[in-house]
């Protein structure tokens, strides 16, 4: 039986279909949007490491939302 590896960055076709879009710019900045890192290649385009985005990420790695501060209104 012979596994077959997966590349370890996301195609170029593959980050469109996540994005919806082709320009590398808002490629990243959807991808920012979602929380997934990415980062600019010399040649402009967008590498996405596979782990990214097939894993699940545990509740430890999300980040911490702050809590909101209410002011009691008495009249």
């Amino acid at each position: 039986m012979h596994a077959t590896a997966e590349p370890v960055t996301l195609t170029v076709q593959e980050i469109v279909d996540i994005t919806g879009y082709r320009r590398a710019a808002y490629q990243l900045a959807r991808l920012k949007e979602m929380n997934i890192p990415a980062q600019r290649r010399p040649d402009n385009t967008v590498m996405v490491l596979r782990v990214y985005v097939t894993t699940r990420p545990t509740p430890a790695a999300a980040p911490e939302q702050p809590e909101p501060k209410l002011r009691l209104i008495r009249k």
